[in-house]
């Protein structure tokens, strides 16, 4: 297909001044006045800058509403079927700036699409807000930039200056995942709130929401048409990963009905680490004991028991039975070991050594202080994924792991009776809970269907699902039924 590319920017200048007040001791504002609104019309396609180039009396304060922060909306309007990039570029960030309460969100209308920190960032690094976007005619989207006044923030933020740029480009050509979707015969049942309680589903279908590698097409967890049997196993599809790659969770040598209790669904048992008497062991993989940073804390350096357990169960099932040239290696697992670090929250601590800490996976799912998400907050250090893949930290020896709180919550964990993702038996997910200073919990998925962190890491023993990827080009037939299940072309 013709590709027809667009490509827009918008700089946002905003420099810190002193207020001398002792409620807000900065304030943000524009310093570029020039420009009220940006247009470009390609074949039918316009994307509009509504609110102006710049940004014109705006005060940022710490805050606790991304609202009272710079908004920014964006309409992109096409008399034509496109695939929509967004991206947010980083001119200057100084290091000063690179904290968790620096926030960034966007919107469409009242859904959530995407957001993060600019913790883990750097100058001139690019941050791709959606990739893939399907868009048939007008959609209207927000950018939110604020600094969150319910965490902490340093003094050292005060009165520095940074720069961002918004491009967009667009092409009729289909997203990989896209292309997948339409190959497997399902449709894109468009964004949905993951909190709100999910009905029962009558046809094949699925929602979007963005990974680190593109749009995501997700399973409803009432779905009955997402069965896969590969290297002899019956699996179910998480998602359709941003890349074309299809997530599949193990569900055992024979097809389980959902509702359905079966040891037979997992495929046995570990404790999630050998010890628990540390944050470190929150880790998938792990560093040093009475670290007294963060950064030392968390290295990926030893294996916990649950990769070792799962990597020992690819080698012998996947790898030595000839089935490994299937799965994608481009993959990202996520372990994301960021804490919650809100000034009100009392019992919170650094969350490495003995330092107390609530991290932010289970914050999200359970208690809801931000947005779940597929896009791995940390890859650097979290995104597990094996050494030739493009992203992630390439400490995986096999492309494989476990889910994450997050996809559970995305497919209706919580508002979803009798899901797929259900076996049974209590297992882990690779999202760290909790460390109270003495021992840690790992979340996982209680026999009651709901998501529990009571398991501790050290001396509990949790069920395994192993989670992987098939590779996009990889050929199936089938309808993706408990009796008619994908199976790989010969």
């Amino acid at each position: 297909m013709n590709k027809k590319h667009i490509i827009v920017g918008i700089i946002l200048v905003l420099m810190a001044i002193a207020l001398g007040s002792s409620l807000a001791w900065w304030m943000w504002s524009t310093n570029n006045e020039q420009i009220t609104k940006v247009n470009l019309d390609v074949e039918g396609v316009t994307i509009s800058y509504e609110d102006g180039e710049n940004i014109t009396n705006n005060n940022l304060i710490p805050t606790s509403t991304k609202e009272k922060g710079i908004s920014k909306n964006i309409t992109i309007s096409t008399n034509t079927q496109i695939y929509l990039d967004l991206y947010l570029n980083i001119v200057t960030l100084p290091n000063e700036l690179k904290e968790l309460s620096f926030k960034y969100a966007l919107y469409e209308d009242d859904l959530f699409i995407t957001d993060g920190s600019f913790k883990y960032h750097n100058q001139d690094d690019t941050i791709a807000l959606f990739k893939g976007k399907e868009v048939t005619d007008e959609e209207t989207y927000t950018l939110y930039i604020w600094i969150d006044g319910n965490m902490s923030n340093p003094n050292t933020m005060y009165n520095q200056n940074f720069e961002f740029n918004i491009n967009a480009t667009a092409t009729t050509e289909p997203s990989a995942s896209y292309q997948t979707l339409v190959k497997l015969g399902l449709e894109n049942g468009g964004m949905r709130d993951p909190y709100i309680l999910h009905n029962p589903i009558t046809k094949t279908e699925l929602y979007e929401a963005q990974d680190d590698y593109g749009t995501s097409y997700y399973f409803d967890g009432h779905s009955v048409n997402n069965y896969v049997y590969f290297a002899d196993y019956y699996w179910r599809i998480v998602r359709i990963n941003g890349n074309g790659s299809i997530r599949l969770i193990y569900d055992g040598t024979v097809a389980h009905a959902n509702e359905e209790v079966s040891e037979d669904r997992i495929v046995g048992t570990t404790p999630y680490n050998e010890l628990n008497n540390d944050a470190t062991y929150v880790g998938y993989m792990y560093g040093p004991t009475r670290a007294t940073s963060y950064e030392e804390s968390h290295q990926n350096l030893y294996n916990s028991k649950a990769k070792e357990y799962v990597d020992n169960w690819y080698k012998t099932n996947i790898v030595d039975k000839g089935y490994s040239d299937k799965v994608e290696e481009d993959a990202i697992y996520c372990n994301d070991r960021s804490v919650d670090l809100r000034k009100h929250q009392s019992n919170n601590g650094g969350g490495y050594g003995r330092s107390a800490g609530d991290f932010m996976s289970f914050q999200r799912a359970i208690n809801r202080i931000s947005n779940v998400t597929l896009k791995c907050p940390n890859i650097n250090l979290d995104g597990f994924s094996t050494g030739n893949a493009t992203k992630g930290n390439k400490k995986l020896t096999y492309p494989i792991a476990l889910i994450t709180l997050d996809e559970l919550r995305y497919i209706g964990m919580y508002s979803v009776d009798k899901g797929f993702y259900f076996a049974g038996f209590d297992y882990w997910t690779m999202s760290p809970a909790v460390f109270f200073g003495t021992y840690g919990q790992i979340s996982g998925v209680s026999t009651n269907r709901s998501v529990y962190a009571g398991l501790n890491i050290g001396n509990s023993q949790g069920g395994i699902k192993p989670v992987l990827s098939l590779k996009s080009d990889t050929q199936l037939t089938g309808s993706g039924t408990m009796t008619d299940p994908y199976v790989l072309s010969q």
